[in-house]
């Protein structure tokens, strides 16, 4: 199952910030590999600060984070726990997050 994370942050500072904090590996620019998963990093385009802050404000957050599971023992209640463990590290640091699943694959 593959999930997003929405971020409130820009790139650079999340990938230093989890650096610090995970076990992380540079694939390449804006790839990186991490427990049993591949994620990708990139700005959204749809980025705006005034309505991040809304009602709907993930849309508009700066950055998406893609993870795909790349080993097979991976299961989904396993791609929960990590996308859980990683908003709640965002929301120690104060920074707002949100986690996007695909409906059809969230089901356990």
């Amino acid at each position: 199952m593959q999930f997003r994370i929405a971020v409130n942050e820009t790139p650079e500072k999340i990938i230093f910030l989890m650096e610090n904090r995970y076990n992380i590996v540079r694939r390449s620019a804006r790839c990186y590999f991490m427990s049993g998963n591949i994620f990708e990093i990139y700005r959204n385009e749809d980025y705006d600060k005034i309505l991040s802050t809304g009602e709907d404000g993930w849309l508009y957050y700066n950055t998406h984070i893609d993870f795909f599971p790349i080993d097979d023992k991976i299961t989904v209640l396993r791609e929960i726990e990590i996308a859980e463990n990683i908003k709640n590290f965002f929301d120690s640091c104060c920074i707002r997050s949100e986690i996007i699943f695909d409906s059809d694959e969230y089901q356990t």
